[in-house]
This record gives structure tokens, C-alpha cells and sequence, in this order.
């Protein structure tokens, strides 16, 4: 008989999960509580792991027709002067590509379309059942060989399990949203690298990220206490004035972007008898490593690979952490370290990327 699995989040752990065993044979159900299926945010990085999913899945070529491959990593002051380059892609040939959340998620989306996949959307979820039962808030009870908690860093289902060990926020906020990249001073050289700039005199930094030959990702970050930059709504004079190089892209901001801390979770384990944890719900992680999404669709896949013809599901969950839980939290760590120099002081360096990276960035799927 086709077995058969419901999850809980239609993000991207949530549809690479869906993906991967519907291609193997599998029928999925996808229960998102918002009413429409979309992603909120702005653009994203992809290392090489995450285009080796994309690969795995079929998605890889509608990615990269959508994305962006700079020459380089930049790091400037607020004036426009180099500081230091980073050639890419890394070493070994690891690419590093960026491109906007929505046109990701619209690429996942549409295969797992393609592939029979259900959605609910409007489907509050509430708890899971270890036997194999996702649970709605009107009392709906889904039965399912496997149950997928991929619900965000805010997990209902994670939380009912009583699974969360450690929640840890920072002490750094961060703008996040897309303008036109033909705001752009140029079309060429650092305009179209991906920059770190930064004002160490305020501790402000602004990430510069193309993502596809239309939108341009900014990133603006600066730590608590500092209400002029990271107050509401956005002052946007503070930020022009902070960095004068990108006075013509730092106005005409949204009033209200999105806001975001960094924030890093672990968890007691990622299983409860038939139902897993997976993405920002079991490992959420701090950005400065861009392998947040990357690890997540990274396990997601290696999920359903792990329990696609198991014939004991709980025990392939158990095998898959195992598989999965140590590199994880190797990123993670990294991730959190790197908050470090995230705001340099003045006469501080930020350190060159050392070989944790790479081999967060060379790894391959299961299948």
C-alpha cells in the first residue's frame, strides 16, 4: 500500500520533504496555516550542498535561471573604499549563488505541484501524535506513516512534543527587504559583487546582495541599543548618512521591513516515534554563515531518503539524526562564532573564512 506522510509548514524544509518522497513514491500532504502558499522575506544565499539538493530534486535549473553568481565577496568602509576580496566560487569549485526567496520557493512549489503534493492551506496545526497523527486546532486528526514538524522557529508541534532544549536570541537586529538593482550606481565591479559595508564608528554594516538581474537585497544590521538605526519606523537618514556610498539606495525604504534578531535553537532530539522535526524548527541558526536554508533542505531531503523504504519509520528517524545532527551543530556553531566579529570595532579585522565553511558547503545528499 503507498505510504503516506503529512507535514506540518509549507516552507522550504516542508516542501523538499514532500518532494523527496513523493518522488519516491509516496503521497503528501502539506498543511500551511496562512491562506495563500508563499514566503515571506527577501533574498537568500545558496551554497553548493543547497544546489546539490536542488540537483537531487530536478529544481537546480529553474534556480539558476533566476539567480545570481558574483565574481566576489566584498568588504568596504561606509565610503565606498575596499577593504579586503574574497574570490569565488570558494575553493574546490564550491559555488555560492543568491537569488530572491520567493523565486525559490515558487521553483520548490511548482514541483511539488507537479508531483501530487496536497496543501491545505488555512490548516492550523496544533500537535502531533508519536503514532502517526497530525493534529488541526478544529480537532481534525490526519493519519500518517511519517509526520513532519516543519513548521518554523516558532514550532507548535515541536513545542507540544516538549522537545526544545536551548533558544538563545542576540543582541543584534537586522532590516531585511528587496529594492530595484537598477537603483544601483553602476552595472558593474562592486555592484554587482556581493559587499559587507560598514560604518565601524556606529557599529552599522549594510549587506549587499543581487539576487537576479531585477532585485537587490539589503541587509541593515546594528546592535541593540542602538534606536537611531534600528528604531521604528526605519530612519532612513541615519542609514544615508551612515553610508554615504549607497546614499541613493537607502532612500525610498519600506517604513516598515521586516525586523529580524538572530536567533539560534537546539533541541532534546529531532524524533518522537513517527513524527520528525525539521528545519528552523529543530535547528534554527544565526545568518552569518548564509546556510540556513542550505542545511535545512540538506536534511529535509536526507529525511525522506532515510525513511522512503524503511520498514521501521522510527527507527530510520533515529538513523537519520544520527546521519545528520553532528554537522549540523559543527554549522551551527560556526554560525554563532562568526556573530563575533559581525560588528567590528574600530582597528578590528574581520578574519578571513576559514575551512568550517567549505566543508559545511561540499557536502552532498543521501540520495
Amino acid at each position: 500500500m503507498r505510504r503516506h506522510v503529512e507535514i506540518a509548514g509549507a516552507g522550504f524544509a516542508g516542501l523538499t520533504t514532500a518532494i523527496g518522497l513523493a518522488r519516491r513514491g509516496w503521497s503528501a500532504r502539506v498543511h500551511e496555516r496562512g491562506t495563500e502558499l508563499r514566503d515571506f522575506g527577501a533574498g537568500i544565499f545558496l551554497w553548493e550542498n543547497g544546489l546539490r539538493v536542488l540537483e537531487s530534486i530536478g529544481c537546480a535549473d529553474r534556480v539558476l535561471r533566476r539567480s545570481h553568481e558574483a565574481s566576489q565577496w566584498e568588504e568596504r568602509d561606509s565610503q565606498g573604499n575596499l577593504l579586503s576580496t574574497r574570490p569565488l566560487p570558494l575553493p574546490g569549485g564550491l559555488r555560492m549563488i543568491t537569488l530572491t526567496r520567493q523565486d525559490l520557493y515558487a521553483t520548490l512549489l511548482a514541483e511539488a505541484r507537479s508531483l501530487g503534493v496536497e496543501f491545505r492551506t488555512g490548516s492550523h496545526v496544533v500537535e502531533a501524535d508519536p503514532d502517526g497523527f497530525l493534529v488541526a486546532s478544529g480537532g481534525e486528526r490526519w493519519p500518517a506513516d511519517l509526520v513532519v514538524a516543519a513548521d518554523g522557529i516558532r514550532s507548535t508541534v515541536r513545542d507540544q512534543l516538549g522537545l526544545l532544549d536551548g533558544h538563545d536570541v542576540f543582541g543584534f537586529g537586522m532590516y531585511r527587504f528587496l529594492v530595484p538593482l537598477d537603483r544601483a550606481p553602476g552595472d558593474s565591479g562592486q555592484w554587482r559583487n556581493y559587499v559587507n559595508y560598514w560604518n565601524v564608528e556606529h557599529r552599522r554594516r549594510v549587506l549587499y546582495v543581487p539576487c537576479n538581474s531585477t532585485d537587490l537585497y539589503l541587509n541593515l544590521g546594528a546592535p541593540d541599543g542602538d534606536e537611531d538605526a534600528i528604531g521604528e519606523p526605519l530612519n532612513e537618514e541615519v542609514w544615508r548618512a551612515s553610508f554615504p556610498v549607497l546614499a541613493e539606495l537607502l532612500t525610498g525604504l519600506p517604513a516598515a521591513p521586516r525586523f529580524d534578531r538572530y536567533e539560534v535553537l537546539r533541541l532534546r532530539r529531532w524524533s518522537v516515534g513517527a513524527v520528525a522535526v525539521v528545519g528552523d524548527a529543530a535547528h534554527a541558526m544565526p545568518p552569518t554563515l548564509g546556510q540556513g536554508a542550505g542545511t535545512a533542505m540538506m536534511n529535509a531531503l536526507n529525511l525522506a531518503v532515510a525513511v522512503a523504504e524503511a520498514d521501521d519509520v522510527p527507527a530510520a528517524l533515529t538513523s537519520w539524526e544520527a546521519h545528520e545532527r553532528q554537522e549540523t551543530e559543527r554549522t551551527q556553531d560556526t554560525s554563532v562564532a562568526l556573530l563575533a566579529q559581525l560588528m567590528p570595532r574600530e582597528g578590528e579585522q574581520r578574519s578571513e573564512w576559514t575551512q568550517e565553511p567549505l566543508r559545511t558547503a561540499a557536502r552532498s545528499p543521501r540520495g
